[in-house]
């Protein structure tokens, strides 16, 4: 049921896809062909009815048999039974199959993206991964699960019936076998438009999520500024281009039906004419014409549900694409073959002529950057929106490699060491705070799973986190909503900060930690960080020159290049860009 009027690169597609879906279903190919027995079973059934149909109405209608009768009454519900009994295995085998396919691609897509490097989330928005996790695996389900079960079970029953057929009269079958060669033809012809629609239908279910997210997420700012006639007239036009697309795929799924309907009632018929004339010459009997007309009608439904088939294959297949390619995504961050591990870290950190470009930008980020951080040291980088100054943070959590030049901890090219290895030595606390709708105990254990209550307390202390989490309700079983909803900004912070020192990383990675806070919460978190800077590497990255007065080394950005470097009075002595910066916001 392919496309044969596609391009040779499509149909190598086509194939590619085919096989790597196939190759999920392979691990239950014993359940398959024990599916795919019930089904032939089922079909030597419809066939055997097609063949005793003729004579049995013949026998109690026309010749009035009492015996013929009474065999219709105790025969046919046995044969009924086993009916049932196939129908049922199949279906349910299939479904297992579906549902296990499906479960296990859901598990390798999740699995797959959470080891992709940072960069391919800045390309991809997560509306559409959604989209395709949710809405684009259903009809992969789908496929999976009724295109066998009926497709197989509909070809066999249409092979059923036409052996019956030509074992009744050969002349005739040939006939009626005209009808699928034209199915082949028709189904091509409009699987390349199902499938081209169906793929672009998917893409903008995508985007229809991702309107829905964004004036979610954005409801405030929607709101306040009276956005929100533009933002349904953005929906809607986004919307309307799904219906139109939608249109398309129905257009070709709605085609197919009336076109077979047409040339099987044609054929019929011819069937009719030529079988009257037959009756009449006598060189076919009236029971014979019964079974054969009954074969015809047994083969009729099963080859028009495979026609609507066609339609459920392209929009499985487009929808396997598009999870596809992101499995085939490959992480652009490569960890070596065989890594070092670090062991015992002093936490000396080294920028040797880095150079660095985000890969969804032209302008390059950072230039020629070298320095130094030392054990135990605590450095700010500090510089104008656009300098560099977050992307140190990345570079050293490895979510992305600089294009050229080397990163060194202890001396070992990060390049060489191993990521999961690297990052459990290190703590990280971010302007924007990510909490999960769990415990308080849950979000602080991710930096250290399995920790005791007694490790969780000492870092909330440690935080000064423990009082606000002491009067809640539940204390640390407390849930806390979507993103943390129920606490405050500088609660929030302090929880971040319990969850980086909770597993006591050698270095502590500070992203503006305090940016977005008020004077108060401020005060609160910066005097919580301070309370555990000791004894490790910091690196800091700030706006608010106020929080890094106390670092002993300053590194100030501009444009992508290391400026100045200092402390905070040197550099305030230098008379240079920090303290253009210092005095604007003093």
């Amino acid at each position: 049921m392919s496309d044969n009027t596609a391009p040779p690169a499509e149909q190598d597609r086509f194939k590619i896809l085919a096989r790597a879906l196939a190759a999920y279903v392979k691990p239950y190919k014993l359940r398959f062909i024990q599916a795919a027995l019930s089904m032939i079973f089922l079909a030597a059934i419809r066939g055997s009815v097609i063949y005793i149909t003729g004579p049995l109405i013949k026998g109690v209608f026309l010749d009035k048999n009492l015996h013929t009768l009474k065999l219709v009454l105790i025969g046919l519900p046995i044969l009924f039974v086993f009916r049932m009994a196939a129908e049922y295995i199949n279906a349910y085998l299939m479904s297992w199959i579906g549902q296990k396919v499906v479960q296990q691609i859901r598990d390798d897509l999740f699995t797959h993206i959470h080891r992709l490097s940072i960069e391919f989330y800045w390309r991809k928005r997560s509306s559409d991964v959604m989209s395709r996790v949710i809405n684009d695996l259903n009809n992969v389900q789908s496929t999976v699960q009724f295109l066998p079960l009926y497709g197989i079970r509909d070809v066999m029953t249409v092979i059923a019936a036409l052996s019956a057929l030509f074992y009744i009269n050969w002349r005739f079958a040939l006939l009626s076998f005209i009808i699928l060669p034209v199915t082949g033809v028709i189904l091509g012809m409009l699987g390349k438009k199902m499938r081209k629609a169906s793929s672009e239908s998917n893409v903008l279910v995508g985007e229809i999520s991702h309107r829905f997210q964004e004036s979610l997420q954005g409801i405030t700012v929607v709101k306040a500024f009276n956005y929100e006639e533009q933002a349904i007239t953005n929906f809607r036009v986004t919307n309307d281009d799904y219906f139109s697309k939608m249109m398309r795929y129905l257009r070709a799924t709605a085609m197919a039906g009336p076109i077979m309907e047409f040339l099987s009632s044609m054929i019929f018929i011819l069937i009719i004419y030529m079988a009257g004339k037959a009756i009449f010459s006598g060189t076919m009997t009236i029971d014979q014409f019964l079974s054969f007309m009954a074969g015809y009608v047994t083969a009729y439904m099963p080859l028009k549900n495979i026609s609507n088939l066609n339609s459920k294959l392209q929009m499985g297949m487009a929808s396997w694409e598009r999870i596809y390619q992101i499995l085939e995504e490959k992480p652009t961050v490569i960890v070596t073959s065989k890594p070092k591990s670090i062991g015992v870290l002093e936490g000396k950190l080294e920028f040797r002529d880095i150079n660095y470009k985000y890969p969804s930008r032209d302008t390059q980020v950072l230039k020629n950057l070298s320095l130094a951080i030392n054990p135990g040291e605590v450095a700010a980088f500090v510089g104008p929106s656009g300098s560099g100054k977050t992307t140190i943070i990345h570079l050293l959590l490895r979510f992305f490699d600089p294009i050229t030049g080397q990163i060194l901890i202890d001396g070992h090219d990060m390049r060489d060491v191993d990521t999961t290895d690297l990052r459990n030595h290190m703590g990280l606390v971010t302007q924007d705070t990510i909490l999960f709708d769990d415990t308080v105990y849950k979000n602080i254990t991710i930096g250290l799973p399995g920790a005791s209550i007694e490790e969780v307390t000492e870092a909330a202390k440690a935080a000064d986190a423990h009082d606000f989490i002491s009067a809640m309700p539940l204390g640390y079983e407390t849930i806390l909503g979507e993103r943390g909803i129920k606490l405050s900004g500088g609660q929030r912070q302090r929880l971040a900060i319990a969850r980086a020192i909770i597993k006591k990383p050698k270095i502590l990675l500070l992203d503006e930690a305090t940016s977005n806070l008020d004077t108060a919460s401020e005060q609160a978190v910066q005097a919580a960080i301070e309370k555990i800077l000791g004894g490790r590497t910091v690196v800091m990255v700030a706006h608010r020159l106020s929080t890094v007065k106390n670092a002993d080394k300053i590194f100030v950005l501009k444009k992508g290049e290391l400026a100045e470097t200092g402390t905070h009075d040197q550099l305030l002595a230098k008379g240079g860009v920090y303290k253009g910066l210092y005095e604007a916001q003093s």
